[in-house]
Order: structure tokens, then sequence, then C-alpha cells
């Protein structure tokens, strides 16, 4: 039965002394560096999701357990219907949306106060592949974005949503404070920020 399979052979590990990391093998991170190097990738990474009719603090609670600050909004069906952010529910979106239609704070769901898909700005796969960190960070700071979905499209010309790019991720990777950043006036300063880390 497990004729095609074969025994390696165990190694003695007491002279190894280090641990290797990532920051051991890879060059530091620049706004030259390929933008995919700050992409979420589902096809290595499941999406954080939930149902649009989840109530928001249910949402935020989901949100803080899974470490991240937007979740990908899926309807009835599971189909991508939107995103939302723990700024759409914290912020003042949701007390808005409460105090309009005469319900309490409680009674407030995702669906209500997400970004819906039909209005999401996106960048194909594609765009990504082919552009640098310092391209995203660009368009980024220039809609005032701090999330950037990437969409591609799968077999029979099936769109999809690919990955995300979060502001969070480009200012980790770059050791530089994102709001530092959008405070910069031209790219000049930016890289300087960059290079100097997190210092004009």
């Amino acid at each position: 039965m497990f004729q095609e399979f074969r025994h390696l052979r165990l190694q003695d590990a007491s002279d190894v002394d280090h641990l290797l990391a990532p920051s051991q093998v890879r060059p530091p991170a620049t706004l030259r560096s390929p933008a995919l190097a700050v992409m979420t990738d589902f096809t290595e990474i499941s999406p954080v999701t939930v149902p649009a009719g989840w109530q928001i603090d249910t949402a935020l609670e989901w949100m803080k357990s899974q470490h991240v600050r937007m979740l990908f909004v899926v309807d009835d069906h599971g189909h991508f219907a939107g995103v939302i952010t723990a700024r759409d529910i914290a912020g003042g979106k949701a007390m808005a949306y409460a105090r309009q239609n005469g319900i309490d704070l409680s009674d407030v769901q995702v669906r209500h106060i997400m970004v819906s898909r039909l209005t999401i700005r996106a960048l194909t796969y594609e765009q990504v592949a082919d552009a640098t960190v310092g391209d995203v960070m660009l368009t980024m700071q220039g809609s005032g974005d701090q999330h950037v979905v990437v969409i591609d499209e799968g077999y029979a010309g099936v769109k999809r949503v690919r990955g995300v790019i979060s502001a969070s991720d480009i200012s980790r990777l770059l050791k530089v404070s994102f709001e530092v950043m959008y405070e910069a006036k031209t790219f000049a300063e930016i890289e300087k920020i960059v290079a100097h880390g997190g210092e004009l």
C-alpha cells in the first residue's frame, strides 16, 4: 500500500543555533518594490467575510478577532456584495443611519452602511503585477482610500476579487506611518520619509 513512498533520513539538529526570518532573506522594501509584495492574495489567504445581515457591533468584534480593519460582505447566496471597514462602523456613518431611520444603533446591520460593490473602485491583478509599491501608494494617496480591492478574471471570464491592498500593510512593509505619507505634498517627500524611517 505504501510502495510509492519512502522513508526520509532524519537529521541531527543539535548544532543548529539560528532561526531564519523573512527579513534575513528579503531585501528591505522600498517604494520601488513590486506592488504584489503588499497585496493580500486570496489564492494564498482566505478573505475574511461577514454576512450582510449581521449587526454592526458583531461585525466589529469579528474584525477585531481576525485582526483586520475591513471585511468582505457576502449576501445570502455567499456572493460578494461589498465591503465594510472599522471606520464605517465606529465613525459617524452608523449613527447617521440609525438617526435617519429612527432605529437603535444596535439594530443597524452591515448591509445598511457597507460600501456596495456597485460603487467600489478596484485595480486589476494585471495592473498590480505591473506596478510598484510607490504606484499603489500614490494611487491611494490620491483617492484617499485605506483599502483597494484587486480583481481578476477566472476561467470562462468570471470576474472575482483576487485580493486586497491596505494602507496598514503598506505602512507595515515600509515601516512608516501611512498618515505621515498622506501628509506629504510630493512623491519626493514620500521617498524621503521612507528613506529616513518616517521622518522628514
